[in-house]
Order: structure tokens, then C-alpha cells, then sequence
């Protein structure tokens, strides 16, 4: 989006990514290539996630800017220190900030 509101939604993420962001990390391919490295990240545990049925799991999200991880590997992984976490599907994605779904 390069519009006056989409620079303001852009700014606004940069702005709250860098203060909430509680992990660094890398973001890897399929195949294990690092394609960013040092990204802050917010990670969050336990997030409600309904299944097929209605049943509710727990899971964990990741939150990076969508800018730092081009291109895009829906099939990727971010390493945390020792953890590989890799994605498990789209939770949002609002054009500048994404969040996954991530499983080790």
C-alpha cells in the first residue's frame, strides 16, 4: 500500500515491532537457506487456534514486518537460538505485519 494510510499503518508496525518484539531470530527456507537473519520477532504461546469440528488448540504465533522476510516460504521455519519453529499457516497478514502459526 502506498498510500498516505498505508505509510501510517507501515510506520505504526515498524514503531510497535521494534518495542514488543521479544525474541531475534533468523527466517530460513524449506530447504534450511537463512534468507533473514537477526529479525525481531514477537512470539506468543498458548494462542487459541480452531480446528476443523470447532475444537480449540493451543498454538504459538510469530509476528514479523513483512518487509524483513522476502521473499515468502509458506513452508519456512524462524531458528531461535537452539528451537526451529516452522510455519503452519497464515493467523493474519495485513500487508505490513504477519503473523504464523508455528509448530517445532
Amino acid at each position: 500500500m502506498n498510500t498516505r494510510f498505508g505509510r501510517a499503518m507501515e510506520r505504526l508496525h515498524r514503531v510497535g515491532q521494534a518495542r514488543l518484539a521479544d525474541s531475534v531470530g533468523n527466517y530460513v527456507d524449506r530447504n534450511g537457506a537463512v534468507l533473514a537473519q537477526d529479525l525481531g520477532l514477537q512470539v506468543d504461546r498458548n494462542v487459541e487456534r480452531f480446528g476443523e469440528g470447532g475444537a480449540v488448540d493451543r498454538v504459538a504465533t510469530i509476528s514479523v514486518l513483512r518487509s524483513f522476510i522476502q521473499p515468502l516460504d509458506r513452508k519456512g521455519a524462524f531458528v531461535i537460538g537452539t528451537e526451529t519453529l516452522h510455519i503452519d499457516g497464515i493467523a493474519e497478514d495485513d500487508g505490513h505485519l504477519i503473523t504464523f502459526y508455528v509448530v517445532p
